[in-house]
């Protein structure tokens, strides 16, 4: 007998729409109308960050305690009165079982707690009950570990004739196109594309072919495009063979557009469309020479030859029209083939390490859980969770990969099977996290799409209870005027249907600011503006920590930060005050370097400039004499010219940790001062950690460092009044009461080059049916191409939709007041949809600078 369908909820929630209190009420809901006091044991809610998981129970547990009490809060006197009302009980009934309820979540808080967690622990927890308690631990450093094999690899490649040639060719190929060629940056680079989500099915498909099956495949494609540049390379010179037997001269053609087109047949200059507008218009007018052409003879010879001239072109044009998608398809392919080649060697040592360390990666928990669950390893654990869990909640559905919505999905249609419940909770238009797997699309087609397990109910949340009025009037038309820059008809209806209702009290301020002229740098322009905008909010009676600055990446964010800390500012950030930037830091640094490596001259040079920078060393002679004079002594007695009051020595760091160096090194230059104690012992705290991963060799640590330096960054509490630095990524899900955008006209289409999976005939491909291409700018002129056009096109339309995304979640984030800064950008900056904008709503001024909507505040 068929089992009735039952109902998936997902709700289309914008920013600002009181998601979090949302799923908060409909949890409740499920516990409160149960007559089980232990129901949140059936409970399982899935968020995608930590603090988003820890912010939801907080709620919870906030709601049921004042539930619980006779007399209730104001602020929970609505919730209370909407959850009587909806579940038609009375107060006495509600307060009597949230009762009982806090009383059950307080004796089993860890069940409680568990069942509110993030996608990526729940599924953590599931792929431990595969293996034994000692068997397996979680590695959460990737690149530390991926570091790891690429050093095993090179050692073994080096050692080994066979994986020799390989790089040699490589190597080659690179040279030959002007590229530089580092082996260790290459061999990451295919470590990284193995244990990356979003490969997972191409490289599922190409792991397992050969070396050899590489070799020969690399061999058929060299063969292919050389006999198709050889046929066009013929083609080009029998047309010129037959104007030299017709003596007809090239130079009588119109614009001598058809024999430059056969001489690129003839110089296999035929990767970029040879063919040209003019061209084809007047072949398809059959119009050969200009009306002023004064040469009869010519025209006479022309003339008589049409008809040889015309089949001349088009049989050309056939050919190259018939083979250029294949030849454009294998001559990119074979950028790539020979590092591809190692990829089983790469992954051979990858699973290798993991069994020796006994550890599973951090990044490829989605991927062992669906593989077990395709192999149908799965019914045991899987059976006691359909058991145990009848209503499911999934925040942040726009953020979920394939793989992890895979693996949820069962137990989801599970659970609507046996009469259970299951919302899921999304927005489209903060998808931001498409390089790791995250996709709008996923999103939308489950909307849209039926199934056979489930009735499906589907509402917008369309109220704003973060913003006020004019923030929420601006982002309403913003968003529906990009939305017509769309060409994908999903992301145009995505924004185009964008319109949020207003909730919050009237007023708020928006303000966009052109940078037109600037004798300075732009960035210290910027700055400028940012530090007179903070002071003028701080007279608004604003506090620092109500001011959020948002930037696009950490080094936007890392300027700012410094240039505010110099300025005398305290800066909360997650951009970091990266520990690097510091000159202290930068001197233990170079110490480590001449100890590591005593006859590096350049580390010493370096070491004695920042030591005379700080004036922890002073000299009577001038500094080139004094470096001249030191440079080449022995390292013990270079150690005592630079440090020569105190004396330390290298037999007193001799047998010493890193960590114990470290202090030495620090307390023989003083280098330890109020200003840069954070900094200071945020190193050790760093060297530390990296002593438990790389042990306590010097050059090991200093590797470890070039790996993590652009990450290690000083701690700042966040209960302290300071400004908020961060990225756009790491707002999502917070608000602000002032939001700073300083650096509004980020570019759409990244200049860094980016590799795809592409899908291709195998038959072609000697098997394969998936290679691996680099995406290239040029791509776009390739009109000739439709398959390359095509894939290019939709490529850029998801870049651009990142894009836009990323500048909805930043213009949402605030609470009273929004400022952007930025300079007038061409199509491809965010800025130019913002002027865009400006210029439907008949607003836009060239020599105007400021755009203001609403009322500013005044100063108090």
């Amino acid at each position: 007998m068929l089992v009735s369908p039952y109902t998936l909820k997902i709700y289309n929630a914008s920013a600002g729409s009181g998601k979090t209190t949302f799923l908060v009420i409909n949890y409740l809901y499920v516990l409160l109308n149960s007559p089980y006091p232990d129901e949140f044991k059936r409970v399982l809610a899935l968020t995608f960050t930590k603090k988003a998981s820890e912010e939801m129970k907080d709620r919870i547990l906030q709601c049921i305690k004042e539930f619980s009490n006779k007399k209730i809060k104001e602020e929970y006197r609505f919730l209370f009165d909407c959850i009587t009302k909806n579940l038609s009980l009375t107060k006495h009934q509600l307060y009597q079982r949230s009762e009982k309820i806090l009383f059950s979540i307080l004796h089993d808080f860890y069940s409680f707690s568990r069942n509110i967690s993030t996608i990526d622990k729940f599924t953590y927890n599931i792929i431990r009950s595969f293996f034994s308690e000692r068997e397996v631990n979680l590695e959460m450093d990737t690149d530390q570990f991926l570091f790891k094999i690429v050093e095993n690899i090179l050692y073994r490649l080096k050692n080994s004739e066979k994986w020799s040639n390989i790089l040699i060719q490589s190597s080659l190929e690179k040279l030959r196109k002007g590229k530089n060629w580092d082996l260790r940056k290459e061999l990451f680079k295919i470590a990284h594309i193995i244990v990356e989500e979003n490969n997972y099915f191409p490289i599922k498909k190409i792991k397992n072919y050969s070396l050899k099956d590489f070799v020969q495949l690399k061999n058929i494609l060299i063969q292919r495009t050389k006999i198709f540049e050889k046929k066009c390379k013929k083609k080009g010179e029998n047309f010129f063979k037959f104007l030299e037997k017709t003596s007809i001269r090239k130079h009588s053609f119109i614009h001598l557009d058809l024999p430059r087109f056969f001489q690129k047949f003839k110089n296999e200059n035929i990767f970029f469309n040879p063919f040209n507008e003019r061209l084809e218009k007047y072949i398809q007018k059959g119009i050969f020479y200009s009306k002023f052409f004064s040469d009869d003879n010519q025209k006479i010879l022309i003339e008589k030859n049409k008809k040889k001239i015309l089949l001349f072109y088009e049989k050309t044009k056939s050919i190259y029209k018939k083979n250029i998608s294949n030849y454009l398809l294998d001559k990119l392919f074979l950028k790539n083939i020979s590092m591809l080649s190692i990829i089983h060697e790469v992954e051979k040592e990858f699973h290798d390490m993991k069994n020796k360390k006994k550890i599973i990666l951090n990044v490829e928990l989605n991927k062992i859980l669906y593989e077990r669950i395709i192999q149908g390893t799965f019914p045991n654990v899987y059976e006691k969770i359909g058991m145990q869990y009848k209503h499911y909640f999934i925040d942040e559905f726009q953020d979920i990969s394939f793989l992890q919505w895979q693996n949820i999905k069962i137990l989801v249609e599970n659970a609507l099977s046996e009469n259970g419940s299951a919302m899921i909770v999304g927005d489209p238009k903060q998808s931001i996290y498409r390089w790791r797997g995250g996709d709008a699309k996923q999103f939308i087609k489950l909307i849209n799409s039926k199934s056979i397990f489930y009735e499906k109910k589907i509402k917008t949340i369309e109220q704003n209870f973060r913003s006020y009025e004019e923030i929420v009037k601006f982002n309403n038309l913003l968003y529906q005027s990009i939305s017509k820059t769309f060409n994908s008809t999903i992301y145009q209806d995505i924004y185009k249907n964008y319109k949020q209702k207003i909730n919050k009290k009237s007023g708020g301020y928006v303000e966009i600011n052109f940078i037109h002229d600037f004798n300075k740098n732009y960035k210290e322009h910027i700055y400028s503006n940012i530090k007179n905008k903070i002071k003028k909010l701080l007279k608004q009676k604003y506090a620092l920590s109500d001011i959020a600055i948002l930037v696009r990446n950490n080094k936007e964010g890392n300027f700012l930060s410094e240039k505010l800390v110099e300025d005398g500012m305290i800066v909360n950030t997650s951009v970091s005050l990266l520990i690097k930037n510091n000159l202290e830091i930068q001197i233990i640094i170079n110490f480590f370097s001449i100890i590591a490596y005593p006859h590096c001259y350049q580390k010493r040079v370096l070491l004695i400039f920042l030591l005379l920078e700080k004036k922890f060393i002073c000299t009577k002679k001038n500094n080139h004499d004094f470096i001249t004079k030191i440079l080449f002594l022995p390292l013990d007695l270079f150690l005592k010219k630079i440090l020569f009051k105190n004396s330390l020595t290298l037999n007193k760091l001799y047998n010493k940790s890193i960590y114990n160096i470290s202090e030495k090194i620090i307390e023989s230059f003083g280098l330890l001062n109020q200003k840069n104690s954070t900094y200071i012992y945020s190193f050790l705290d760093f060297v530390y950690r990296s002593m438990k991963k790389v042990g306590n060799s010097i050059i090991d640590f200093l590797d470890y460092w070039e790996l993590k330096k652009e990450k290690e960054s000083i701690v700042i509490s966040d209960h302290i009044n300071a400004l908020r630095i961060m990225t756009i990524h790491k707002s999502k899900g917070l608000q602000f009461p002032v939001v700073l955008i300083p650096f509004t006209d980020w570019n759409i289409f990244s200049k860094k080059k980016e590799e795809v999976w592409i899908d291709v005939n195998p038959h072609l491909y000697n098997g394969l049916n998936t290679i691996y291409i680099e995406i290239e700018t040029y791509f776009k002129h390739m009109k000739h191409d439709d398959n390359i056009r095509n894939f290019y096109e939709y490529y850029l339309s998801n870049i651009k939709f990142d894009n836009i995304n990323l500048l909805y979640v930043a213009t949402t984030r605030s609470i009273e007041q929004l400022i952007l800064f930025s300079r007038l950008g061409n199509d491809k900056s965010v800025s130019f949809y913002i002027k865009n904008f400006l210029c439907e709503k008949k607003m836009w001024n060239e020599k105007k600078c400021k755009y203001i909507f609403g009322k500013e505040k005044k100063n108090t």
